[in-house]
Formats: C-alpha cells, structure tokens, sequence
C-alpha cells in the first residue's frame, strides 16, 4: 500500500480498507468518511494548494467540512471529510431515463446553484471546473461543488500553475478562444461570467445527457482545437429544444441566457443578482 496512504489512515484512526474514488483514480480513495488524496514529486504543490483552498473555504463558509494533512519524506496525503451527497449528473440519470415526476426540482436546483456560484464569487474565489461530476447535490437538496484543486483567488490563493481551463465541454467560449491562441505555458483568466457559462452548460449536459456545446467529438480529422473553435463559436451546438428529454420553459431559458456567447450578457439574466460582473 502507499506509505502515504498508509500514514494518512494511521493519523485519522481508519481501520476500514479504502477503495478508490473511482476506476480511473490512482491517488485518490475513500476510507470510512474521508476522502483521501496522495501526491509526491512535482504534483505536491498542486495538492498542497487544494488543501489550503479548502480550510480558507471553510473559514469563509463556503464549504461545510473540514480536512487533514500530512508528509512521508517529500510526499504529501491530505485528507477531506465526506460530504454526503450525489453528482448533479447521476442525480438526473433517472429523469433522463424515466421522464419527470410532477413538478420536477430541477428547475429550482438549477437557481440554487447558480446561487451558490454566486457566494463563491462575491467573495472573490473561481472554482475552475465547474462540470456536472463536480457538482454535489446533499440529501438535502443543497449545492456543494468538490473538487477544488484547480480553485484559486486571485489575491489571496492564486493557482501554483497557470490555469489551463477545466472540462472541455463546459469550457465558456471566450476561454476557449484564449487558449486557442496562447501557448499552454500562458496563464488564462478565468471571471464570474465564465463561470456561469461552465455552469449553465453543466446543467444543460446533465439535463440533456448530450454534449452542451457541440455535437462533434475528438476522433479522426477532428482536433481538439476544432473542438474548441466549435465551442467559441457556438457552430456546431445542438438546438436544446431538440435535445431536451422534455420541455420545460423556465429552466431552457436560464439555460440558454447563461450560455450566451456574449459574456456580458449572461450575469445580468440571472434569476437573482448575487454578482457585480
């Protein structure tokens, strides 16, 4: 086993055998209410920095749990506590699969969430990948977003590496066009409008089960950048009226508003006003 495992569940007391979070994680794992993150070499300092987003996140009231750290030689493990809940996307496979119930909530998630953004975002902090798996909704019906080692602030935490974007798909056009046109040591300023957009389009493909922004994928002649110009451009998005699972006039709207291709238009068609811009 990892010593840096190791070491983490001899400081928190877990005798449970962790599993990973998922098929595709290799440093990360839950074990009893912790989840459970390991790093060494040149990608300490990216975990370093998402262990210090989360206690400042805590402190400020942003997110609900608190965490643990700790270093074998010159590797780091930290650790999370459990944050009961399901992803936005798994949430909505039923109602992709069944249809709604009467009165379907998504539509008043969708407002919570775009709310919750908002807190994050009065307050200074962009989360940097806002994207239907890392998007929490509680028993409760609340909104987390996990996942935070590509969160910064600009004043008080910035990213130790320049940021590169998020999730592709729900990358917001004019990101896309930055890094069309920088090379990938160039830092890309991410801002609250752009953010919306990642999170309108979150909505969208967790909603639709369909791509939000383009119907192409990478394979063949398409490029990853074709995929990016797809997604600054909007030329190849799908109509939602023809990708919905059924018709729901409120929630297409918001959808639509905050994925505009123009950045100055979609915080002002927000269902609440918690952003200056």
């Amino acid at each position: 086993m990892d010593p840096l495992l190791v070491a983490a569940l001899e400081t928190l007391g877990v005798t449970e055998r962790p599993r990973p979070l998922t098929s595709h994680h290799t440093n990360a794992w839950r074990a009893g209410q912790w989840r459970i993150k390991t790093a060494e070499g040149a990608d300490v300092a990216a975990l370093h920095h998402e262990a210090r987003v989360l206690t400042m996140l805590r402190e400020q009231g942003l997110y609900p749990v608190g965490g643990r750290h700790g270093h074998v030689g010159g590797g780091l493990w930290t650790a999370v506590e459990w944050v009961p809940g399901v992803t936005l996307w798994r949430w909505c496979e039923s109602a992709r699969r069944n249809g709604p119930v009467p009165a379907h909530p998504l539509p008043d998630l969708a407002r919570r969430a775009f709310a919750a953004l908002g807190r994050l975002h009065a307050l200074g902090w962009h989360h940097g990948d806002i994207q239907p798996m890392n998007i929490l909704v509680t028993p409760g019906g609340g909104i987390e977003f996990i996942d935070h080692d590509l969160a910064h602030h600009p004043d008080r935490l910035p990213l130790p590496n320049p940021y590169r974007g998020g999730m592709d798909l729900t990358t917001a056009p004019e990101i896309a066009r930055q890094l069309l046109e920088t090379g990938p040591g160039q830092h890309v300023r991410l801002t609250d409008a752009a953010e919306v957009y990642s999170l309108g389009a979150s909505f969208r493909a967790a909603w639709t089960g369909t791509a939000p922004a383009t119907d192409r994928a990478i394979g063949g002649r398409i490029t990853a950048a074709d995929i990016l110009e797809d997604i600054a451009t909007g030329r190849h998005r799908p109509p939602l009226e023809l990708a919905r699972p059924w018709p729901d006039p409120d929630l297409e709207a918001l959808i639509e508003a905050t994925m505009a291709l123009d950045p100055t238009t979609r915080i002002k068609a927000l269902p609440t006003a918690p952003y200056s811009g």
